[in-house]
């Protein structure tokens, strides 16, 4: 027996990240209009392949918050690489120092602005792990077209000395998730407490 179309229901994990990376004005409004397109229009036209395309919108949702700030992320650790490449330094300490700040502070941002447009800090540690998810793959792509066009013998000593090509491809990618998850935590926590603070001070001062 098929469920009438006025039942069906996307996955309600799908449902509730959609209703995290809203704005809580924004809630009711646009969960409700994305339900009701996909009961009246998608779920009719897609049959089970109307759960792909929920998962798309709210997919579409999660980039548009974080595919800034991993682009940023990504470029950042690229240059770097690019640098490293070409002016090979005689000591990476104070390069690292500034790319690992740098990656600490724009995950901190992109979780503190999430949480304060949406009062979670759920979404700010998601919108952080999207954009770090991101940076990584930008990280190995750029890594890779650098090995690509800059592979003698020379170069390849220089990125050993830098920390070595498996560290480029994999541990780099696997620790920047872990500073999404981690930093995305605090940033979140930051982003609720400021809105906290600013919402319960405009409150005392309408009253």
């Amino acid at each position: 027996m098929k469920m009438p179309h006025s039942d069906a229901r996307p996955p309600r994990w799908a449902e509730a990240m959609l209703r995290l990376l809203l704005k809580p004005d924004d809630r009711e409004t646009v969960s409700g209009d994305l339900l009701e397109e996909y009961r009246e229009t998608i779920v009719p036209a897609r049959g089970r392949g109307a759960n792909y395309w929920y998962f798309r919108q709210v997919a579409w949702y999660l980039l548009r918050a974080s595919w800034q700030w991993g682009a940023l992320m990504g470029a950042a650790l690229v240059f770097r690489y690019l640098l490293d490449t070409l002016v090979p330094p005689s000591d990476y300490r104070m390069r690292a120092a500034v790319l690992s700040w740098t990656i600490l502070v724009v995950c901190m941002l992109a979780s503190f602005r999430v949480a304060w447009r949406t009062r979670s800090i759920r979404a700010g540690v998601l919108a952080s792990t999207a954009a770090a998810t991101i940076a990584a793959v930008v990280s190995i792509v750029g890594a890779a077209i650098l090995l690509a066009i800059w592979h003698e013998p020379a170069t390849l000593e220089e990125w050993r000395r830098s920390g070595g090509i498996d560290e480029a491809l994999v541990d780099v990618p696997l620790k920047l998730i872990g500073f999404g998850i981690t930093l995305g935590i605090l940033g979140g926590a930051l982003g609720k407490g400021v809105t906290s603070r600013v919402t319960l001070g405009g409150e005392r001062v309408r009253r």
